[in-house]
């Protein structure tokens, strides 16, 4: 050892003891046993277990080999006078390196073989690597630090002891202190070593588990991903287990996560995962297959037996409980398919079927709503309309009949009412009800000149001006030139009623790409926000005597030519209509002059 004088290490005494020429020798086999180690949890990564298995199986090899080397060389120089007890004891040693002893006596049981192998041998110092790798051994494995710190100080004691016992009175006091703290020493680093050792396998063992649980499961619900339930449908395919995989749609969970935040979104999906769980506590596995999407394999024995146990389960129960509605499609291995790829694919296929068809359920019920709804406000507004008159009328009657039913005097705001109602009806009509259609391509601004000759006068008394702006190169739009013909009409009309005096209302029509674009524009009061949200709306109207169904007229008729109706407008600047109208092809002239002159 380092505390040995260099004049008598490298010498063989007269009791056959040896002293080892360089005390580093030890503490380079701790460094070594730590090595190993480390190679031993890399050459064990693929197996998922490396802490204790993989360490424990490269210090047996390292004891075996030193072990066999130790006891060959003391049988070859002949250091033994037992040669018999002192082989006994190392097969001993060396099976119950691998033996199930128990654990807690397994260290203790090889400490006092090491005693028995070392005093029979004769050889002590040669024997200290086995104390260290055998002590390393177990720090390596060992949870408790109070038994760590127990065994180190014993088997530290008994190297010591059977060492130095047999050599004391050949050396100095001063030798022999820097001997057995160099035992110490190694006896400590060996120590240390192996449970440092123990701890970084310990720590890779756990980031390795955690790695393996996170390529596998899903961080949220627990349950497998989409690539590790492929691998396990391959894997059942290849055992040739017949399975049902079911594929569910949590259908509201996005419009959950959108309205109210991710974290409001996961709590669904996590309580959907605990009672799938719970609900199919038979299945093979469950997975969460992407997004909103479970996926539950069950073994499957019966396929109208499978599918009739399951309904009543995703039908009633789910939804019942998690308050979330569900679409969910089969397939079911060998029937349906017996390639995955196909399998999954077949699923995915029913289910996107599936979930088209709700949306068209769901898309045909806001239809009729809607229908509903609008039904409901054109009932509402058209007996409030008739309502009005029909009390005027009522209130004369009962005067009349107070005056001998003479109506004389209310004749005439008696039958004003009544052409009120009949105009109202007569507009209700041509709104609600679909009529037949003259549709011929023609130039667009025939209906425009058409239109401001017939309101030029008009215009004129209410002191207004009517200007038009058109192109020379005629615009052909496949249209029924007399609801163009009204829908202009409709428009300047308004113009002119919604402009107090010197009133100027412009008509401008210009191509743009594949459309005609027709503007209507008047510099007349104008309409705040709030009204332009309400003007196409059936019976809404700011004047006194307005039915309100005049611009949803116009604006039906413009959809009916499949084209588009925009309004611009700010109070006191005036009101800008913008229609658009898809262009067609010129006709033959003579077709166009006999059809429209």
């Amino acid at each position: 050892m380092n505390g040995i004088p260099a004049a008598a290490s490298p010498q063989r005494s007269r009791g056959g003891y040896f002293v080892w020429p360089d005390g580093n020798f030890f503490l380079s086999a701790a460094l070594l046993c730590r090595g190993f180690t480390r190679a031993q949890r890399i050459e064990c990564s693929n197996m998922q277990k490396l802490g204790s298995r993989g360490g424990n199986v490269l210090f047996n090899r390292m004891l075996w080999t030193y072990g066999g080397l130790y006891t060959l060389y003391v049988l070859i120089v002949k250091t033994t006078a037992h040669p018999v007890i002192f082989c006994l004891s190392f097969l001993v040693y060396a099976v119950s390196l691998s033996a199930r002893l128990p654990r807690a006596a397994t260290p203790w049981v090889q400490l006092a073989l090491l005693i028995v192998m070392q005093t029979a041998g004769h050889y002590y110092n040669s024997a200290l690597p086995l104390y260290l790798l055998t002590l390393a051994k177990y720090v390596y494995v060992e949870e408790s630090r109070a038994r760590i710190w127990q065994m180190s100080i014993v088997y530290a004691l008994a190297g010591l002891a059977v060492s130095i016992a047999p050599i004391a009175h050949k050396y100095s006091l001063l030798a022999l202190l820097f001997f057995i703290v160099g035992i110490a020493f190694h006896f400590v680093i060996a120590a240390y070593l192996g449970r440092l050792s123990h701890i970084t396998a310990k720590r890779t063992d756990r980031l390795q588990q955690e790695s393996n649980r996170l390529s596998t499961q899903d961080a949220l619900t627990g349950l497998c991903n989409y690539d590790e339930c492929h691998k396990r449908l391959e894997q059942l395919i290849a055992q040739q287990r017949p399975f049902t995989l079911i594929l569910i749609d949590c259908n509201e969970w996005k419009a959950i996560a959108s309205s109210r935040g991710f974290q409001a979104g996961s709590a669904p999906l996590k309580q959907a995962a605990e009672l799938l769980n719970i609900l199919f506590s038979e299945a093979l596995f469950l997975s969460r297959y992407g997004g909103d999407e479970f996926a539950v394999v069950l073994p499957l024995i019966d396929r109208e037996t499978a599918i009739s146990a399951v309904r009543p389960r995703l039908d009633s129960e789910f939804p019942r409980l998690t308050g979330i509605q569900i679409t969910y499609a089969f397939a079911m291995y060998p029937y349906d398919s017996t390639n995955k790829n196909d399998l999954a694919l077949l699923a995915e296929h029913h289910l996107f079927l599936r979930k088209r068809e709700l949306w068209l359920k769901r898309e045909e019920q806001l239809l009729q709503s809607e229908k509903l709804r609008v039904v409901g406000e054109l009932a509402s507004g058209m007996a409030h309309e008739i309502r009005n008159p029909l009390t005027t009328i009522k209130g004369f009657m009962q005067i009349a009949r107070a005056n001998g039913y003479n109506i004389e005097h209310w004749y005439g705001l008696i039958m004003s009412e009544i052409d009120r109602m009949s105009e109202l009806t007569g507009e209700f009509l041509q709104f609600s009800k679909p009529q037949s259609a003259r549709y011929q391509v023609l130039p667009l601004q025939a209906c425009i000149l058409k239109a401001v000759s017939l309101t030029e006068s008009e215009a004129v008394r209410l002191g207004h001006l009517v200007g038009s702006e058109l192109p020379e190169e005629p615009l052909y739009v496949l249209m029924d030139p007399d609801k163009i013909v009204q829908l202009l009409l409709n428009l300047i009309k308004n113009a002119c009623e919604a402009i107090a005096h010197n009133g100027q209302i412009d008509i401008r029509l210009h191509r743009r790409d594949h459309l005609a674009e027709l503007i209507v524009q008047d510099n007349g009061s104008g309409m705040s926000s709030d009204m332009l949200e309400q003007i196409f709306n059936p019976f809404y109207t700011t004047k006194e005597t307005g039915t309100g169904l005049g611009l949803a007229i116009c604006h039906k008729i413009v959809q009916d030519h499949h084209g588009s109706m925009e309004v611009e407008s700010a109070v006191n600047n005036g009101t800008r209509f913008i229609l658009t109208f898809p262009l067609s092809p010129a006709p033959a002239l003579e077709h166009e002059q006999a059809a429209y002159g």
